[in-house]
Order: structure tokens, then C-alpha cells, then sequence
């Protein structure tokens, strides 16, 4: 009997390891890897509010690029998610990466922010990206700066010649390229930048740069440190939610891309589908 019992208790054990097995690989995408996703967390709103679990796997988070990049290289994470034309930026400066649209309808849109008590500075941006529209030049710098991507300099375009008006201070991250990046020359540079000068010579103002870091860069506008940083994230339904500060209409709409190195695109893209159809 004792004999029986044995046997019997070492049959439920197998039961319970092997029914334990198989949750394990149902529950975990791609046959049992553990499927790390990169995504960055300081757009606003955070894109974790838009995707609250990615294609495949689980997100790890980061707060600047640089090091999502050097995950992704070293084989911390298996993809990443980012706006489109950092995705093309990487993959201009790294042809063995592989990139592919992350869904349609998700857009980041571009836009300033500036304390709210700075009602002039705001309506000068304001009057500084709708001349630029109009006249043609927000076009140019898009294909200059984000189309033709491969060309871009890296070296900094500097600031715009000094002018009569008032002088304000922007907040760089420096860490999403080509809108901005750090030049060779350890200075601000990348599309918005230029648009920044470009506006400076429309609207006779100054525009002096520096770089914060991303997720600080709110705290850096409130304390009057800087007073303009670029915004990025979708503000439907978030502007009323503040009122510390003003942003501008967008002036730059940006899609979101996949981004790997080996991991398998068709796999990710494969589930990105099965998870928009439901």
C-alpha cells in the first residue's frame, strides 16, 4: 500500500509540473522567451496609457534613447517602439537594424509648451510656425531635417544671428533624433533647432539652447530655469488638465515604428495584428 501511495504522489507531481509547464509557455509569447519590449515613458501622456501591453511580451521602460539603443544592441530587449523618424534615423545609422510601422492612428504630434503667465512668447511661437507653414520653410526643414534623413549634418547649425527682440531660453534633450539631437560639437542641434532659428528671423526674437534631461524637462520650464520645451505626445484631452502651461499647435505629426535587431519582425508584426483586430 505504502508502495501504491509512493507511486501515486510522484504521478500527481508530475501532473502539477507539467500542467505548470504548459501555462507557462500558453502565457508567454513566442514558445517561452521572456520578450522584452524597449519603450520610452516620458511623453505626455505617456504612451503607456496609449499601449498598455506591446505586441509580444512585456515593456521595459527607459528614459532616454541611448540607452534603449544599447539594450537593444547588447540583446537586453528583443524591439523597441519609437516615433518613425527615429526609427529611420537609427536604421540610416545602423543598416542592420529592421524597422516597420507600429500601427496606424497613434499619432506623436510635435508642439512647444511654454509657462502659462508667458502669453506673449506663446503667440509668438504661435505666429512663428504659422508663417513657416505658409511661406513653404516648415516643408523645407521637414525634408531637410526628418525626409532625407541620411544626408543630415552632424554638425550643430548654431544659433540664428543675433536680432532686436527679446532673448528666451529652450530646453533640448538632444536624445530623439533628427528632431533633436547632439551635434559633433557637443551643441543642441536637429530639426527643431533649426526651426527654433527659423522663427527666431520671422518673429525678430533670440533663442539660446540647452540640454535637459527629458524627464526632467517640465520641472526645468516651472522653475523658470528654461522657457520652452519641445512637447511630445498627443494632447487630446490633456491641455485642459493643466493649466501651468500653453502649448502650441503642432507642427510636425509623427507615426510609431517597431525597431529590431534580430528578434523576428514578422512574428512582432504578426501579433501587432491579432491585437488591433480584437
Amino acid at each position: 500500500m505504502k508502495k501504491i501511495r509512493g507511486l501515486m504522489s510522484v504521478a500527481l507531481l508530475l501532473v502539477m509540473i507539467f500542467t505548470i509547464a504548459g501555462c507557462g509557455l500558453e502565457n508567454s509569447p513566442g514558445g517561452g522567451e521572456d520578450i522584452l519590449c524597449g519603450i520610452m515613458d516620458w511623453q505626455e501622456p505617456s504612451d503607456l496609457e496609449i499601449f498598455p501591453k506591446p505586441a509580444l511580451g512585456e515593456w521595459k521602460q527607459y528614459n532616454n534613447l541611448t540607452s534603449m539603443v544599447l539594450d537593444l544592441n547588447a540583446g537586453n530587449i528583443e524591439y523597441m517602439l519609437v516615433p518613425s523618424s527615429v526609427a529611420g534615423y537609427l536604421k540610416a545609422q545602423d543598416d542592420s537594424l529592421t524597422i516597420a510601422p507600429g500601427g496606424a492612428g497613434v499619432p506623436t504630434e510635435i508642439r512647444m509648451a511654454v509657462r502659462s503667465k508667458d502669453a506673449e512668447l506663446f503667440e509668438l511661437l504661435q505666429q512663428g510656425i504659422q508663417t513657416l507653414r505658409e511661406s513653404g520653410t516648415l516643408d523645407t526643414l521637414i525634408e531637410t531635417y526628418i525626409t532625407n534623413i541620411s544626408t543630415i549634418s552632424t554638425e550643430s547649425p548654431g544659433n540664428a544671428g543675433q536680432n532686436d527682440g527679446d532673448t528666451y531660453v529652450v530646453g533640448v534633450t538632444g536624445d530623439l533624433p533628427p528632431l533633436d539631437y547632439v551635434a559633433a560639437d557637443g551643441t543642441p542641434a536637429g530639426f527643431n533647432v533649426a526651426l527654433m532659428n527659423a522663427i527666431a528671423e520671422e518673429q525678430n526674437a533670440n533663442f539660446t539652447f540647452v540640454q535637459v534631461e527629458a524627464d526632467a524637462r517640465l520641472s526645468a520650464l516651472s522653475s523658470g530655469r528654461i522657457d520652452v520645451i519641445f512637447w511630445y505626445g498627443n494632447v487630446q484631452g490633456y491641455e485642459s488638465e493643466r493649466d501651468d502651461i500653453l502649448i502650441t499647435d503642432d507642427y510636425y505629426t509623427d507615426g510609431i515604428y517597431y525597431v529590431t535587431k534580430s528578434f523576428d519582425m514578422d512574428k512582432i508584426l504578426a501579433a501587432m495584428r491579432e491585437m488591433w483586430d480584437q
